[in-house]
């Protein structure tokens, strides 16, 4: 190795746009709540990520927020380095429950961190699309996201793989993660740390 390159580690990757869909665990405990669906994380616990390592100094964080859990989205943007900007609003077609008003709906929050260009500026802020499994988000905000913001991007508390040919890299213990976050373990960290011990006994 030159002695320049002992002297400079290669630097992690940093991505232009993080999308985030966080297992919220407020007002998520009754016998319907997400709680019955997959485990769920406290307001302090997501706060914590380490997510401005892994943000580029000019990105945008796109993150998903339920009616109940809007001021602690807010709380978390703030807390990963970025600023509010706009918002945009999944209709899900269908009447849930709710208190109040009947939720149909969720929340996607747009923040900021330093200067992020938005490369179009003709889609709309209401999303009409049908709702998912419990939790889960449209497939098409995939092809969105790549029209109104240029990559690398990189989804957390993903579920599945984005169907896409960009530079996307995925987080989340219910799939093969790209990459690893100090202090969250996901079931293939340990998968992927079995696989190099077993490289080196062989």
């Amino acid at each position: 190795m030159k002695q320049n390159e002992a002297d400079n580690p290669p630097q992690p990757k940093r991505f232009k746009v993080v999308y985030a869909d966080p297992p919220w665990d407020i007002a998520q405990k009754g016998a319907r709540g997400a709680s019955q669906h997959y485990d769920v994380m406290s307001l302090e616990r997501i706060k914590a990520m380490p997510i401005g390592d892994l943000a580029d100094d000019n990105s945008t964080l796109l993150l998903w927020v339920t009616n109940a859990a809007l001021p602690a989205g807010l709380e978390v943007m703030e807390a990963w380095g970025f600023r509010y900007i706009t918002n945009v609003v999944w209709d899900k077609y269908y009447i849930g429950l709710g208190n109040y008003f009947r939720g149909s709906h969720e929340i996607l929050l747009h923040g900021v961190r330093g200067k992020a260009p938005f490369k179009f500026h003709g889609q709309r802020s209401t999303l009409l699309f049908p709702r998912q499994d419990h939790s889960r988000k449209p497939e098409e905000m995939i092809p969105l996201i790549e029209r109104v913001l240029d990559g690398p991007y990189l989804e957390l508390f993903a579920r599945q793989r984005p169907n896409s040919h960009k530079d996307w890299s995925i987080w989340g213990n219910e799939i093969d993660s790209d990459i690893t976050i100090p202090g969250y373990p996901v079931p293939s960290d340990f998968a992927r740390q079995s696989t190099v011990n077993g490289d080196r006994e062989g």
